[in-house]
């Protein structure tokens, strides 16, 4: 289930980086030379009015920084506005390091500012440093125990490390202090992990229901509510929300690609390449570059799949060289495409010795052992992946391609089983559809 792994991280590929300069050596209390350019335009948004209100900011908070050097709320509210930015558009390389510069003038001026804290957490959340995150807000948090914001970043921390009961603790803080989209998303999030389908759907339904028609993260709940559908197989409904989303919010990427995967999965393979140029077109998104090698692979177009497979490997160094860590989501990639598998497998061992209670590091680790011809040593390294009872198709996969290598075909059996019932990947399906003839053959022999 990809984009279970992507539902509290977005990841961006820009093929042109604008980077700015921000000069903060010379920055003294009553002057500032802060770069504080405008919006870069949005593909194909560029004129609606969500766009034009956020420009419009830029330009009234870049005046009210001049006018009063010393009111930091106006350098916070920039900062923040930068990194939204970065998140509708997709931009983070271009966003991100601005949004560092106005932080970095912040924390020169006020080193423990609360609201800085929660911005540079979360902007560590999103380059994959999840312990320094973690460490960070809880600085936050202890100066200021009751903002539901900064459990938010917290619980993420957490998941991210694997430490699900604190996630849930934090959680459950985070709607004390405010129940909103934000806390109920996740909510649906824990909920689903801890194997609870129908508690995901109820919370994520209130959070959809808590935003605005055609706002954002509205529209990134509702995407989220799909997902639980289409990794269920319930693909008329995922499809009717996907649909119901572009109706509110037109060309928003995650939808579309939503709908690309609902395609797939009715192996409507064209059409969910046409949806997925679209959506990359419209947001440089780099889950629609991999998805396009995924399914130009089950296509059996190598050539297409292998050249999108080289985009992705570039995108992945463009996050590296901006200082994020992207080991595991380079493995994954490369192990389920059969490329780079050394080095795959290094960077999936790297990642499981520093978070080993994580399941989605256990269980990339568990799959690089077994591309390494190493099954019998991923076998208790899935299971502790598999304690979860997560509702993860591609994690019963992997289970079941390990534990037929390991000749154990009643549990590869059971959970090739469960991989298919629901929506497996379309790279994987062949894949479990074999093994499992295979399995169910010899079982059958032996009887």
């Amino acid at each position: 289930m990809k984009n279970m792994i992507t539902r509290f991280k977005i990841f961006a590929f820009a093929w042109v980086a604008a980077f700015l300069i921000v000069g903060l050596s010379s920055c003294t209390k009553n002057d500032t030379s802060l770069n504080i350019p405008d919006l870069f335009p949005r593909s194909g948004d560029s004129t609606s009015a969500e766009f034009q209100k956020a420009q419009g900011m830029v330009h009234h908070l870049r005046s009210e920084i001049t006018k009063h050097t010393d009111e930091l709320k106006n350098y916070i509210e920039l900062a923040q506005l930068y990194i939204q930015e970065a998140r509708v558009s997709g931009r983070h390389h271009d966003y991100f390091p601005i949004a560092d510069g106005i932080l970095a003038e912040i924390f020169r001026r006020s080193p423990d500012n609360f609201e800085a804290n929660v911005l540079a957490s979360g902007m560590m959340m999103t380059k994959h440093d999840f312990t320094d995150a973690k460490k960070t807000i809880e600085k936050a948090i202890a100066k200021n125990p009751y903002n539901s914001g900064a459990y938010g970043v917290l619980c993420d921390a957490n998941v991210e490390l694997g430490n699900y009961d604190e996630a849930v603790k934090a959680v459950d803080k985070m709607m004390n202090a405010r129940p909103d989209l934000r806390s109920y998303a996740r909510a649906s999030y824990l909920r689903e992990l801890h194997g609870d389908r129908n508690g995901a759907i109820e919370a994520m339904k209130m959070a959809a229901d808590a935003g605005a028609s055609g706002e954002e993260n509205r529209e990134w709940a509702l995407y989220n509510l799909g997902n639980i559908f289409l990794n269920w197989g319930k693909l008329d409904t995922a499809e009717f929300i996907y649909k119901g989303i572009l109706e509110e919010r037109p060309n928003y990427a995650y939808a579309m690609s939503g709908l690309a995967m609902i395609s797939a999965a009715r192996k409507n393979y064209g059409e969910a390449v046409e949806w997925l140029v679209q959506a990359a077109h419209v947001l440089p998104e780099h889950i629609f570059v991999e998805q396009l090698a995924d399914i130009y692979q089950a296509m059996g177009q190598t050539e297409s799949a292998h050249e999108m497979e080289q985009k992705a490997i570039s995108a992945f160094m463009l996050h590296e060289k901006d200082g994020w860590n992207v080991d595991r989501e380079y493995a994954l990639f490369c192990l389920n495409h059969n490329i780079n598998i050394p080095e795959a497998t290094k960077r999936a061992e790297s990642q499981y010795k520093i978070r080993p209670s994580n399941i989605d590091a256990a269980d990339t680790y568990a799959w690089a052992l077994y591309k390494s011809g190493s099954a019998a040593n991923a076998v208790p390294v899935i299971e502790q992946a598999l304690q979860m009872k997560s509702i993860n198709s591609n994690l019963h996969y992997h289970a079941g391609m390990i534990y037929a290598k390991a000749d154990n075909s009643e549990k590869a059996i059971s959970e090739l089983k469960s991989a298919l019932n629901e929506n497996l990947a379309v790279i994987a399906q062949s894949d479990a559809q074999s093994e499992l003839l295979k399995l169910e053959g010899k079982t059958a022999e032996l009887k």
